[in-house]
Order: C-alpha cells, then structure tokens, then sequence
C-alpha cells in the first residue's frame, strides 16, 4: 500500500494550481507508479484526499479512457493512452521547429551563421542551420555528419550528458588523449559553453552552447564565428546572444534551468 505523501508547505506551483486538475495529475502519477492499480478507497488513503474529493475525477479520468477499472477487483489503474499521445508528436520535429526561428534570429542579430546539431552515434548531426544574412561567410550545411572529436558541438553536449556517457566516450580515445578530453568537458561544464578555434577550418572560432530539454541535455548551438572588417556584432556579443537564445530554446522545451545541478553556469 502506498504511503500517504508528507503534508509540506504549498509551493507556489501548487497555490496557483487549478484544484481539479491537480488532483486528476496526483492521481495519475500515484497510479503510475502501482502495479495492479488501487481502490478508491486505497488512492483516498494514499493521497490523503477525501472520496468527495476524487471521485468525480476518477470517474471522469475512466470514462476519457486514461484509466481502467478490473471488472473483478474495483482497482483502477493507468490505460496506454498518454503513452500513444505522448509519440504523437516527434520529439525531433519539436526541437527542430522551435529552433529554426531562434537560429533565424541570431544570424540576422549577428550576422554570422549558426547551426543545430545533436549527437548520433558517434557523430554530431546537424538538425538545422541558419546562414549569415551577408553575401560571404561560413555557414554548415543542415544534415552535415562530423566526428564527435572535431567537433565543440559534441564535447558541448558530452559536458553536459551522464558521466557514464562521457566516460565510455573518453575510454575510446587514445590513452594520450584522455586527460585532456576529461578538462576539456570540465572546462565547458564550468563555464557553460565552449570559444575555441575550429579544428576544420582556419579563421574560424566555435562559439558553441548546450541545449536542454525535459529530460536533460539534448542539443547545441554553434556559431562558426569570423571576424569581419566591419562586424555588427563582437565574437563576446555573439555568444552572449548564443546563450540567451539557447536558454528562451530549453525553456520552450520544457526545461528549468533552477531545477539542474548546472544553473550557475548555464544563466546567461
């Protein structure tokens, strides 16, 4: 039998929360993590709720088919439907169509080019890329593959991934290369993005922050900075743009920069 939760103070979540559908969420999250489902009168207990309280919303939960109720046993338990709903939209297609207009702003802001790029494997994929509005430039054409090791994009997202994750990556490069790689995570993890000089292209300068979604980390921005004679914005200005962008971006997907063990370096 679960346990009743500990009575806390209200946050400020939950004093702005509409009543009935905070309950119908409490009962959805109690009865996700139950196997076999619960009685009223056992999610009434669990909740420390009244049955006047849940009632009509249990009922109203079976009949839209969020749960189901044992013909045998009464207990009530979570159906496949917010499984099927949640895998009607494409998580990528949402990143991709959040970012495009935000990439699309930094190029116009900063004149230089920007990409998307996400890992895949062992290489970094660029998702999508917006050009320099000027009539030159550097720009990374959407689709490009790179190696995860030429790449700020990867190490960007690597800083940021489980340490397991990072470690299997480590251990796959050259003994000679370990140490280095190991301060160069930490380095990006402390400062909360990467400045360092292209090691495809001379001239050109990453400029490469991290992306977040719900779950944690799961993309990033880059600038393939060049200096020009006449630039509309410097290579600090551009990466300060970078980093609020890659912030108003996590926070459209679904993330909480006060809720992640890097806030301090990740506040722009």
């Amino acid at each position: 039998m679960p346990q009743k939760p500990a009575k806390n103070a209200p946050s400020k979540t939950e004093k702005s929360a509409v009543p009935s559908v905070a309950k119908a969420f409490d009962i959805i999250e109690l009865l996700v993590g139950v196997e076999g489902g619960l009685t009223m009168n056992e999610m009434v207990a669990a909740l420390g709720r009244t049955m006047g309280e849940i009632y009509r919303i249990v009922i109203y939960l079976t009949e839209r088919e969020f749960l189901t109720q044992h013909p045998e046993t009464g207990k009530y338990a979570m159906t496949l439907k917010l499984f099927e709903l949640s895998h009607r939209h494409d998580p990528t297609k949402r990143l991709i169509s959040n970012a495009l207009p935000i990439l699309e702003r930094i190029a116009a802001t900063t004149e230089q080019s920007c990409h998307l790029g996400v890992l895949n494997r062992n290489n970094v994929l660029v998702l999508t890329s917006a050009p320099s509005p000027r009539p030159a430039g550097y720009a990374v054409r959407t689709g490009a593959i790179f190696p995860v090791e030429r790449t700020s994009s990867g190490h960007v997202i690597l800083a940021f991934a489980a340490q397991d994750e990072q470690d299997r990556y480590i251990n796959r490069l050259p003994k000679a290369e370990q140490a280095t790689t190991a301060q160069r995570l930490a380095t990006i993890r402390e400062n909360g993005f990467e400045d360092t000089a292209s090691t495809m292209i001379n001239g050109v300068r990453n400029l490469c922050v991290p992306v977040f979604d719900i779950r944690g980390i799961t993309a990033a921005i880059t600038t393939g900075f060049i200096a020009q004679n006449d630039p509309i914005a410097t290579a600090d200005e551009t990466l300060a743009a970078l980093r609020s962008a890659a912030s108003e971006l996590s926070a459209l997907l679904g993330f909480r920069v006060s809720q992640s063990p890097f806030a301090a370096s990740l506040l722009p």
